[in-house]
């Protein structure tokens, strides 16, 4: 048990463990997993008169996740690879370490404003990466060789405003799921409360802008349905109506002038038309639409093989470049591409049960928040669910952590009330 100094400095490095973690996903991912840590122990570290236990709930997504990852601890038992297997059940840990924080642990005293750091890191991140994009500009047009004979094309000029040349620190898609989960919140009246409206619309701006500069097709169509349900949502808000509707036609009209003024975006919306026109994905294609949708072909055949058990939580990888070999997939076999689709990446781990399973992980969770009217849940839920149609995102560090954290942290719950603390302290960006 801990005296009141001890557990004031626990519950201080909580927070501040909370906040750093919001603060270095978008920003620093190596302290990531470090940072995991120091909260875990933090949050389950025992207090004095806090010795119960909180079940998981149905209505919480925590409880799938630890359900998902006894699964893929089940999958063990039928698989072959287990260096591969071990590899993925480190990374997938989260599913289970924020779980057992909730059952055993304390929750955080000042979710909103954790939620600011988030924001503000996010927003950090977008001008960092402009500022980054301007210096190589400069470097190209004063500097010699290839780049400088290209720069008057126009093309070398666009290629460090956008996608992975932009995005310095995160995979493009998942820096547009951050950026859309930080406006999100943005346009929250209990996360945005303490901010005057001047700095409310330059964050909205630049974490808008940093979207579009991503280059991540479904970071762009998902921003537009985020913006359509938030427009449904708060129509009664003269203020936030205008602000969101604003902000869709901005994108809009600068998406629209840089698919006219770049080759870059020119090409990648050029990508998704001639997909669209095509009968079928070129098995010799080099672009990231025809590789998904190769991939996708595969997984499914693995899937279909495997409908019960699946391959095991080890032989993915595996099975899926035999298949590539087999087609004739020259570039996802080169690339050693997962399945880029979630449910059909753990289909072929565990079966139909573990994407079952992994459907009920954000269905049931959306469905009691729908009913209770937890807006910012909802979003957060359907923001992963349709972002892991493109990307197997809890395959890797940066979309399992971010899932399982904020899962966590925006969960009411219900189960039991924490009463402020004395030595709690709210800190704004």
């Amino acid at each position: 048990m801990l005296d009141g100094t001890t557990r004031h400095f626990v519950d201080r490095m909580m927070t501040l463990s909370a906040v750093a973690l919001a603060i270095c996903l978008p920003l620093a991912p190596d302290l990531v997993p470090l940072l995991m840590v120091v909260l875990a122990f933090s949050a389950i570290w025992p207090v004095k008169g806090r010795r119960e236990r909180h079940p998981l709930r149905p209505d919480s997504p925590l409880l799938w996740m630890f359900l998902l990852y006894l699964l893929h601890l089940a999958g063990l038992l039928w698989t072959t690879n287990m260096d591969f297997a071990g590899l993925d059940l480190g990374i997938k840990a989260p599913l289970l370490v924020f779980p057992l924080m909730h059952i055993f642990g304390r929750p955080v005293q000042d979710r909103e404003s954790v939620q600011r750091w988030f924001i503000g890191a996010n927003v950090l991140a977008v001008a960092l990466c402009l500022l980054h994009a301007v210096v190589s500009v400069v470097g190209i047009v004063f500097g010699n060789g290839a780049h400088h004979n290209l720069a008057m094309s126009g093309f070398a000029l666009s290629v460090p405003f956008f996608s992975s040349d932009f995005s310095l620190f995160l995979h493009p898609t998942y820096m547009a799921m951050y950026l859309t989960l930080a406006l999100l919140m943005l346009l929250r009246p209990g996360v945005n409360k303490p901010w005057g409206p001047r700095w409310a619309r330059v964050a909205g701006m630049l974490l808008l802008l940093g979207v579009v500069l991503c280059a991540s097709k479904a970071g762009w169509l998902l921003l537009f349905v985020a913006g359509l349900g938030l427009l449904a949502e708060r129509w009664s808000d003269r203020s936030t109506r205008r602000m969101v509707a604003w902000g869709l036609v901005l994108a809009l009209v600068s998406g629209v002038a840089l698919y006219l003024g770049t080759d870059f975006v020119h090409e990648r919306v050029g990508q998704v038309v001639r997909t669209l026109q095509e009968s079928g994905p070129d098995q010799q294609a080099s672009n990231s639409t025809d590789d998904r949708r190769l991939v996708w072909r595969a997984a499914a055949g693995v899937v279909a093989a495997h409908p019960w058990s699946g391959v095991g939580t080890g032989d993915v990888k595996d099975e899926l470049l035999k298949v590539y070999a087999e087609r004739g997939y020259a570039e996802p076999l080169r690339k050693k591409l997962n399945a880029h689709d979630q449910y059909l990446n753990t289909g072929v781990a565990l079966g139909i049960g573990g994407m079952l399973l992994l459907l009920l992980m954000v269905v049931v969770p959306t469905a009691f928040a729908a009913r209770k009217r937890q807006v910012l849940l909802i979003s957060f839920l359907l923001l992963n669910a349709l972002n892991w149609l493109v990307e197997s995102m809890l395959e890797v560090q940066a979309g399992v952590v971010f899932f399982a954290f904020f899962a966590w942290l925006l969960t009411p719950d219900e189960s039991r009330t924490s009463p402020p603390s004395r030595t709690s302290t709210t800190w704004t960006p």
